[in-house]
């Protein structure tokens, strides 16, 4: 029983000196401890009081195409309170909100800018003051950011002038110095030039020509489908010209301007093309409609744009040479006609009357309009020496006083007389196929003391609209309504005076007799075709750009005429192909086709849109909200301070853990 009892006492013993042991440590622990944080808290206290260095701006880069990243450091914190979008400004437009995020040493500011630029040099100024957490404040500095141009180049003019029977020379104009174009070149060959091919026109590098010898007899197109410019932003085009190869057609030698001011008068002439079979006749088409004849042509414009005059110059043995020159048109500070728009479907005009037929339309568009129909010119005769104001209104809705079924009504109020009035108007496709009208039975009403209908024909069937043009008295109010299908030739009888009078007056030649010169020819019972695009489908409703889709196309034609329909594919606002299909009469027919994806943004086929094409994903898993959310939260590394007491507050923690550890161990081996 003693030797048990010595050896129970020799065990208190022990675990009593243990225990003060362990107390003794973990007292010097605690001065230990409150040692270094007084240091700690003296040095930060130290640092704070001694720093006098506003904080720095080191770098601005940029981040996204709408975004520029400033990086400021500092050898305290820098207080994020001080940032704000007003002090920011850039040489080029302007700050929209800014993002701030903390880092290691300093933070990392975001602007965000309001739209892409089209400059790629920007230079952004301090106006304001970043200050850190002592005080010190950064006022003034700025920073220049290279490589902000994103705006793609802009279409100018594309041009084909034969040089002889086989060589056409190709020009191209864009708004913007380039380094890359693609045309493609299809026909009895398929080829292609590059800008190795072209030579610049201009010290700007804007505008460029090549020459092409086609290889073999046919018709050629050209598409000029691609355009870069000197900062690598790509535009995708689908601009097409023709050109024909014939063994003996004419040579045609067209002479004339290239740009001109509105109302104008103008000369073009075609005297000295040759043919060895003598030539047959000229024919001058002004902007698709209007129609004259012989070598040489007077042309003074209505309006002012771009607009088209195509020769085409055929021999004795009925060859044809086809050429088309684009002529800008500006307007004169003096015009008798003013167009000011209101809005998309309001707009007031200014006449100072001649006399004679005078076009009224807006410089870019359509006069005005709504969803569903447009009128897109007008021409009048308006008393000489007299002034007259218009004012042009759209609608979808009709007076109660009209009866029958209609997509929409104009409303043109005038304080002056006007006649031998012609209207260009347009209807939209999707609204024509929904209703189950056929564009052939669509005709133009006048209320004037009453609803009466007005000679109307079609001039043109576009992929999302169908053009047609009519012919009235006077001006007042207009519906478009539907006319009886057994009245279709009394709707298409002949008009007079109508767009040849509106676009051009001929000098030393003679407008033709035919349909083509804006008058309505009574069709009779002559074929037709009325082909619309019924369906379109795509293999992929939720495609990524870099993706190939299969888009299959259904068209239906409701004529008693074979026919062909051409239409676009576009993507994101531009087109990117034209396609062609043909259907027999009253037939149906669907079609496919493939089409690489190169950019995001709206695919549309015939106007429909069939898929929206969004970037490749990838990055965070957060949602977007989240991750912004997350992103100007700060970070709480950040707040640590650096330099040396930095190093202290990591050897404290090292010692803590290290004590902590041996003591925790020994307690366990001792039974506490």
């Amino acid at each position: 029983m003693r030797g048990v009892s010595d050896d129970g006492a020799a065990t208190s013993v022990r675990r009593v000196r243990v225990g003060g042991w362990l107390l003794s440590s973990l007292c010097l622990l605690a001065v230990f401890l409150a040692l270094t944080g007084s240091v700690t808290a003296a040095g930060t206290q130290e640092l704070t009081e001694n720093d006098s260095e506003a904080p720095a701006w080191e770098s601005a880069t940029k981040a996204q195409p709408e975004e520029i990243e400033l990086t400021f450091t500092d050898n305290n914190t820098i207080d994020r309170g001080t940032i704000a979008a007003d002090d920011f400004t850039v040489s080029a437009g302007n700050v929209s909100n800014i993002s701030v995020e903390s880092t290691d040493g300093g933070v990392t500011v975001v602007l965000l800018l309001e739209d892409r630029l089209d400059v790629n040099n920007v230079t952004v100024s301090l106006s304001g003051a970043i200050a850190d957490t002592a005080g010190n404040e950064l006022s003034t500095g700025n920073k220049t950011v290279t490589g902000m141009d994103t705006v793609v180049p802009d279409f100018r003019s594309f041009d084909l002038t034969r040089l002889n029977a086989s060589t056409v020379e190709v020009r191209v104009a864009a708004n913007e110095p380039l380094t890359g174009l693609n045309v493609a070149i299809t026909g009895p060959v398929t080829d292609r030039l590059t800008m190795a091919n072209f030579t610049a026109v201009d010290a700007t590098n804007t505008t460029f020509r090549a020459r092409y010898t086609a290889p073999d007899y046919g018709a050629y197109s050209f598409v000029w489908e691609r355009a870069v410019d000197r900062y690598g932003n790509p535009r995708i085009l689908s601009r097409m010209r023709q050109f024909r190869y014939e063994d003996s057609a004419p040579d045609v030698v067209f002479d004339g301007p290239a740009t001109t001011t509105v109302d104008t008068p103008v000369n073009f002439s075609a005297a000295e093309t040759v043919d060895e079979d003598g030539i047959e006749g000229y024919r001058w088409r002004i902007d698709g409609g209007t129609v004259l004849s012989g070598p040489s042509i007077q042309v003074a414009f209505a309006a002012a744009g771009r607009h088209d005059i195509t020769l085409e110059v055929t021999d004795s043995e009925g060859h044809t040479a086809v050429v088309t020159r684009t002529i800008q048109v500006r307007q004169r500070a003096d015009s008798p006609v003013t167009v000011m728009p209101v809005s998309a479907s309001q707009a007031n005009a200014t006449v100072r009357g001649s006399g004679l037929v005078q076009q009224v339309r807006a410089e870019n568009g359509s006069l005005v309009g709504t969803g569903a129909v447009r009128l897109e010119r007008i021409g009048a005769v308006f008393p000489a020496n007299r002034s007259v104001s218009l004012r042009f209104r759209a609608a979808d809705s009709v007076p109660a006083s009209f009866d029958g079924p209609s997509f929409g009504r104009f409303d043109i109020d005038h304080d002056g007389p006007a006649n031998r009035v012609t209207f260009r108007f347009s209807v939209d496709r999707a609204t024509l196929n929904g209703s189950g009208v056929a564009p052939g039975n669509v005709a133009l009403y006048r209320n004037a003391d009453g609803w009466t209908r007005l000679s109307t024909s079609v001039v043109s069937r576009l992929d999302d609209r169908v053009v047609y043009q009519a012919s009235a008295p006077g001006l007042s109010q207009f519906a478009v309504g539907t006319a009886p299908a057994s009245s279709g030739t009394e709707a298409a009888a002949s008009t007079t005076d109508g767009t040849t009078a509106e676009a051009a007056t001929g000098t030393g030649s003679s407008p033709e007799p035919s349909g083509e010169t804006g008058t309505a020819v009574d069709q009779g019972s002559a074929p037709r075709a009325d082909i619309t695009v019924t369906n379109v489908t795509v293999t992929e409703t939720a495609p990524s750009v870099g993706e190939t889709v299969h888009i299959n196309v259904t068209a239906t034609n409701r004529g008693d005429a074979d026919g062909t329909y051409p239409f676009n594919v576009r993507l994101n606002g531009s087109s990117v192909a034209t396609h062609e299909i043909s259907v027999p009469a009253g037939g149906t027919r669907t079609e496919s086709y493939e089409r690489n994806l190169t950019t995001e943004g709206e695919l549309s086929v015939a106007g429909t849109p069939v898929a929206n094409v969004s970037a490749k994903s990838g990055g965070s898993l957060l949602p977007a909200s989240v991750a912004g959310l997350l992103s100007g939260l700060p970070n709480p590394l950040a707040l640590w301070p650096g330099g040396i007491v930095g190093t202290i507050l990591g050897g404290v923690v090292g010692v803590v853990v290290v004590v902590y550890s041996v003591l925790k161990a020994l307690a366990i081996y001792l039974g506490y």
